[in-house]
C-alpha cells in the first residue's frame, strides 16, 4: 500500500505560499493591533445602528413560549454553535442546526420552532435562500443578522439587523475577522437584551451553572455557612476563662455571646462577638485579665450578611474590612450561622477542610 503523502503546512508548497511581507516583530504587533482597532470600530458602527428590528428580534427571543432555531454555514455555523449554546445556558429554548442537515430532513424540528436566526454576512447564502421560505411556511418569524439590509434574504425576514462591515481586516482583507466578530457582539447583544426583556435573575443563573469556577463564584453563603446549632456560644457573665475553653473547643477562631440559649432565635444585631484578636487585646491587661468576662471583650454588633448573599460578595466584604469571619441571617436579621474566610478559600481551591478543625468535630463546614 503506499504512503499518504506527507501534508504540508496549510496544503500549499513553498512556492505557492507567497512571500511574508515582514518578518520583524514589530510589524506583526502592528498587524494585530489593527485587526483589533478595526473590530473595535465595527462594534461602534455596528452598535449605533441597533435599532427596531433588533427589538422586535429580542422580544420575540424574550418570550415564554419561544423556542429558537439557529442556522449559519462556514464561520457563521460556527458563530451560530456558541449562539444556540448561550441560549441554552440562559434558559432559552434553542437548537443550531447546519444547513445541510436541514435540507435532508433536520428541518423537521422546525415545527417547534418559534424563531429561526439566519446568520449570513453576505445575505445571499445560497443554503440559507432555500430553507428561509420553508421556514416560513413552518410558521417561523426570522431575524436575519447579515452585512446590509438591502439584500436577498431580507425579503423572507422579519426583522434585518446590520453588522454594517463593508470590509475585512489584515493582510489582503480576505479572511473573516471584523465580521466574524461584529456578527458573534450581535448575538451575544441579542441574547443579553433578551435575558433583560425576561428579567433574568442571579438565581436562574446558578440553576444552570451548577459546576466549575463560575458555579462556584454563584454558590450561596448558605452553601459553605456552620449552623447556628455549631456554633461557639457564650454567654455575657461567662468568665474569660470560659471563653478561652469554648473559642479553643469550637476551632474556628471565635464565638457568639447572647443571653439566649444556644438555638433561640436572635437577631444577629443583638449578640456579640469574641474572636482571637479579642481575646489577645484583652491579655494585654495582665493584672485584670483573670476577672475579664465575655460582655467585657466581646464586639458589639458585628457585620453580618443574608445568607442567600453569593460567596463572591462575603469574600469581597472580608477582603475589604480584613474579617475573618461574617455571621449569617435571614430575610428578618435572625442569626443562622456563620462563614469564615477558610471555608471560602478552601471552597475555591477544591481543598476539603479537615474534620478536626471542624465545629465540635463535624464532618463538613
Amino acid at each position: 500500500m503506499a504512503a499518504f503523502p506527507r501534508f504540508r503546512r496549510a496544503g500549499l508548497s513553498p512556492r505557492h505560499r507567497g512571500t511574508p511581507v515582514s518578518g520583524r516583530k514589530a510589524d506583526a504587533l502592528e498587524a494585530g493591533r489593527e485587526v483589533l482597532r478595526e473590530a473595535s470600530t465595527c462594534l461602534e458602527r455596528a452598535a449605533d445602528g441597533l435599532g427596531d428590528d433588533f427589538i422586535g428580534a429580542a422580544k420575540a427571543l424574550s418570550k415564554d413560549e419561544s423556542f429558537t432555531i439557529v442556522i449559519g454555514v462556514g464561520k457563521s455555523g460556527h458563530i451560530g454553535n456558541k449562539f444556540a449554546a448561550g441560549l441554552i445556558g440562559t434558559g432559552h429554548r434553542a437548537v443550531f442546526v447546519h444547513p445541510q442537515e436541514a435540507l435532508h430532513g433536520d428541518l423537521g424540528m422546525a415545527i417547534h420552532a418559534t424563531l429561526a436566526v439566519l446568520l449570513s454576512h453576505s445575505g445571499t447564502t445560497e443554503e440559507l435562500m432555500v430553507l428561509a421560505p420553508a421556514l416560513k411556511e413552518f410558521g417561523c418569524r426570522i431575524a436575519l443578522i447579515t452585512a446590509e439590509r438591502d439584500c436577498a434574504l431580507a425579503r423572507y425576514s422579519d426583522w434585518v439587523i446590520e453588522t454594517k462591515v463593508d470590509e475585512e481586516a489584515g493582510l489582503h482583507r480576505l479572511a473573516p475577522t471584523s465580521s466574524s466578530t461584529t456578527t458573534l457582539s450581535i448575538c451575544d447583544a441579542l441574547m443579553i437584551a433578551s435575558l433583560n426583556l425576561r428579567g433574568f435573575t442571579v438565581d436562574e443563573f446558578r440553576r444552570y451553572h451548577p459546576g466549575g469556577l463560575l458555579g462556584k463564584k454563584l454558590k450561596k453563603v448558605r452553601d459553605l455557612m456552620t449552623p447556628v446549632e455549631r456554633l461557639a456560644w457564650l454567654k455575657p457573665d461567662d468568665s474569660i476563662f470560659d471563653v478561652l475553653e469554648t473559642v479553643a473547643m469550637g476551632r474556628r477562631g471565635f464565638g457568639v455571646v447572647s443571653a439566649k440559649r444556644q438555638g433561640e432565635a436572635v437577631r444577629a444585631a443583638e449578640v456579640g462577638v469574641i474572636s482571637d484578636g479579642d481575646i489577645r487585646n484583652a491579655a494585654r491587661d495582665r493584672d485584670g485579665f483573670h476577672t475579664q468576662t465575655a460582655a467585657a471583650i466581646m464586639t458589639k454588633k458585628p457585620t453580618a450578611i443574608d445568607a442567600d448573599a453569593l460567596l463572591g460578595d462575603a469574600l469581597r466584604l472580608m477582603e475589604t474590612y480584613r474579617y475573618t469571619f461574617l455571621l449569617c441571617t435571614d430575610g428578618d436579621g435572625v442569626l443562622v450561622g456563620a462563614v469564615q474566610i477558610h471555608d471560602l478559600v478552601s471552597s475555591d481551591l477544591e481543598i476539603t477542610s479537615r474534620a478536626d478543625r471542624l465545629p465540635n468535630g463535624g464532618t463538613g463546614s
